[in-house]
């Protein structure tokens, strides 16, 4: 049964080193170069969506990368959480 309350958010849907037809999401522009679980994770932390990390899944049309996902909680449409996570792991890269 599918849970309304909690989306999926794959490491692909934020790489900008994708194309959107294999998977990205969101503009080139305001995606991030090969997103890491651990910041994704930290970036849905600060915006409080209760992060879920299974690290051992692989998304479906590039089963062999085991790029693993987060399931998150659902509080906005998906393009903003994805436009706000990317944002967020620009800024903490910008940090280092």
């Amino acid at each position: 049964m599918k849970d309304e309350t909690r989306t999926i958010i794959w490491p692909v849907y934020l790489d900008s080193g994708k194309s959107k037809s294999a998977g990205r999401k969101i503009p080139k522009k305001q995606a991030v170069s090969s997103p890491k679980l651990r910041e994704i994770t930290q970036a849905a932390k600060k915006l409080r969506l209760n992060p879920s990390v299974e690290k051992y899944k692989s998304y479906p049309s590039s089963w062999w990368e085991g790029s693993g996902r987060i399931i998150i909680d659902r509080k906005m449409s998906k393009k903003e959480v994805l436009i706000k996570l990317s944002n967020l792991i620009k800024g903490s890269r910008k940090d280092k």
